[in-house]
């Protein structure tokens, strides 16, 4: 798996959504296809608490996912759980709520998706966690 890692993680370093970004060029043209797209990547922020939709709490949505933060205030990164853990993922994430300073680390593929907005269209990326252990706290918060 170390093979797809994005060249920037390379050396197992997590980086800031804003450094995901720079080296992704994204946001991108919309429907072209960024080169980061299917690469595996290691992502550190903040969870936002208020952006977690898990299916025993929000039946109605089609995805499970939760929204980081970049600490840098450049940006934020939609990280969909699609995986057989997320019953545990989801409960990691409620355990660690009640300290939403704590900084968090994941490891997903990148997916690319085109955002059509008020007659532009520009091409985003959203994380898709890679397995159970994807997701941890920061061992250095």
């Amino acid at each position: 798996m170390a093979n797809d890692l994005l060249d920037i993680c390379r050396d197992h370093t997590f980086v800031t959504i804003g450094r995901l970004y720079e080296a992704c060029g994204a946001p991108g043209a919309c429907g072209r296809k960024m080169a980061c797209e299917g690469r595996t990547a290691l992502i550190k922020g903040r969870i936002d608490y208020g952006n977690v939709f898990e299916k025993s709490e929000y039946p109605q949505v089609p995805y499970q996912k939760f929204l980081m933060i970049d600490d840098e205030g450049r940006g934020s990164l939609d990280v969909f759980v699609e995986s057989d853990h997320a019953v545990k993922i989801f409960r990691s994430i409620r355990a660690w709520s009640g300290r939403p300073d704590r900084p968090v680390r994941v490891r997903g593929v990148l997916q690319g998706f085109d955002m059509p907005v008020m007659g532009q269209c520009r091409r985003g990326l959203k994380l898709v966690l890679t397995g159970e252990g994807s997701v941890t706290l920061d061992p250095a918060s």
